[in-house]
C-alpha cells in the first residue's frame, strides 16, 4: 500500500485546510494510507475519513525560536517512524520548515504554494529560508502561471501548476428560488482579505438600498477593527460578523451574490465553491492571478481592481439591476468543470510520480 504524509500547521477553517481534507479523504478511498501532521493540536474543522490519522505535535517550549525547531525535531521523527512514500507539506511557512526538517531522510518533500509569493511570506527570515529550502523539495505545486514566475528558472523547472481539488459531494444544489438581500463574504478576519474596504463599499452601497444585508463569515485578529469600522459608519444592523460556520456553503447558498475583496490570493477555494454553487460573483483582480483565471468579467461574474471601494459599489449595484441570474448561470457551468474527478488523479500522479 502507498503511504502519503500531509504536513500542516493545523486543520481549522481556510482554503489550505480543505484542500488537504479533500486529498485526504481521496488518497483514503483510492487505499492510500493517509496521514495529517499538525505542528498545532487545534479541532478539526473538516470532516476526514475514518481511515485518515491525524498526528498533532503541539507546543514544546514557551520560547518561540526553540519551540519551532523542537515541533519541526518531532516532525522528523514522526515522519522517519511512518516511511512514507512521499511527503505534501501546505501552506508555504510551512512548507519551508518542513523541507528543512526532512532534509537527509531520502522522503521526497512537496510544497504547495498557496498565496501570492512576491507577498507571502511577509517575514524576512522565512522568505531567506524559503531560497534555501525549496531546492532540497523534490516539487512544488503551484495554483497560478503567474505565481510560478515569481520563482528562479531552476525552482520552475521543479513546478507544476494544478487546479485545487473540489469534491462535488459536498457542494450544495444551485439555489433556484428568489436570492436573499444579502451580500455574503467567506474568509479570514486578517489585513490580506481587505474586508475594510468591502464594508466601506456596501456602506456607500446601502444609502441607495436600505434593505441589502452583508455578511462576513470568519474568524481572525482583525475581527475588533472591523466591528469599530461598522459601528462607525452606522451599520450595526446590516453588516454582521458570525465567525466560522462549519456549513458555510448551505448559509450563503441562497445569497444574493458571493464577493472576495481580497489584496492578495493564490486560487481562492471559496470563490471556486461559490461559482460551483451557481452563486452570482463579484472578486477584486487580485494577485498571484487566481479570480483572474476563473472570471471572464460581465460574462461569469465580476472583477473589480484591488482595494476600489466605487468599484466594488458599482458591481454590487450592477447585481441589484438583474444582472445576477445570468452570471449565476455561467458561474456555474465553470464550476462545474472544476468539480472533476480527474484533478484528484493529477495530485495523486504528481506526487507518485506516475
Amino acid at each position: 500500500m502507498k503511504k502519503i504524509d500531509i504536513i500542516t500547521k493545523a486543520m481549522t477553517s481556510g482554503g489550505a485546510e480543505r484542500v488537504i481534507a479533500q486529498l485526504a479523504n481521496y488518497f483514503a478511498e483510492q487505499n492510500v494510507s493517509c496521514r495529517i501532521v499538525t505542528t498545532d493540536k487545534r479541532e478539526v474543522m473538516y470532516p476526514l475519513d475514518e481511515k485518515v490519522k491525524v498526528v498533532a505535535i503541539g507546543k514544546k517550549s514557551d520560547n518561540k525560536a526553540i519551540d519551532r525547531v523542537l515541533r519541526y525535531k518531532k516532525i522528523r521523527s514522526v515522519i522517519q517512524e511512518n516511511k512514507p512514500d512521499v511527503v505534501l507539506t501546505m501552506p508555504e511557512d510551512t512548507g519551508i520548515y518542513a523541507i528543512l526538517a526532512l532534509i537527509g531522510t531520502g522522503i521526497p518533500v512537496y510544497v504547495s504554494e498557496r498565496n501570492n509569493p512576491w507577498v507571502m511570506p511577509n517575514v524576512k527570515i522565512t522568505r531567506f529560508l524559503r531560497k534555501l529550502a525549496y531546492p532540497f523539495a523534490k516539487g512544488i505545486i503551484f495554483q497560478t502561471e503567474m505565481a510560478k514566475l515569481f520563482f528562479s528558472e531552476h525552482i520552475q523547472k521543479k513546478g507544476v501548476v494544478l487546479q485545487n481539488p473540489v469534491d462535488a459531494t459536498r457542494i450544495p444544489e444551485p439555489y433556484t428560488g428568489e436570492r436573499k438581500k444579502v451580500f455574503a463574504a467567506v474568509g479570514r478576519l486578517e489585513p490580506q482579505k481587505n474586508f475594510p474596504m468591502l464594508i466601506k463599499a456596501f456602506s456607500e452601497f446601502h444609502k441607495e438600498e436600505k434593505d441589502y444585508q452583508l455578511i462576513i463569515y470568519g474568524e481572525g485578529k482583525e475581527r475588533t477593527n472591523l466591528e469599530k469600522l461598522i459601528k462607525q459608519l452606522n451599520l450595526e444592523g446590516s453588516v454582521s460578523l458570525p465567525g466560522r460556520n462549519k456549513d458555510v456553503l448551505n448559509a450563503i447558498n441562497d445569497s444574493a451574490a458571493f464577493i472576495l475583496s481580497s489584496d492578495y490570493e493564490g486560487m481562492p477555494n471559496a470563490l471556486i465553491e461559490a461559482m460551483c454553487m451557481g452563486m452570482p460573483v463579484i472578486s477584486t483582480d487580485c494577485p498571484s492571478g487566481g479570480p483572474r483565471e476563473l472570471i471572464r468579467n460581465g460574462e461569469n461574474g465580476l472583477l473589480i481592481d484591488v482595494n476600489d471601494v466605487e468599484g466594488m459599489k458599482k458591481a454590487m449595484k450592477q447585481l441589484v439591476i438583474g444582472r445576477g441570474e445570468t452570471l449565476g448561470k455561467n458561474a456555474y457551468l465553470t464550476g462545474k468543470k472544476l468539480t472533476d474527478p480527474y484533478i484528484f488523479e493529477e495530485w495523486k500522479n504528481v506526487l507518485f510520480r506516475v
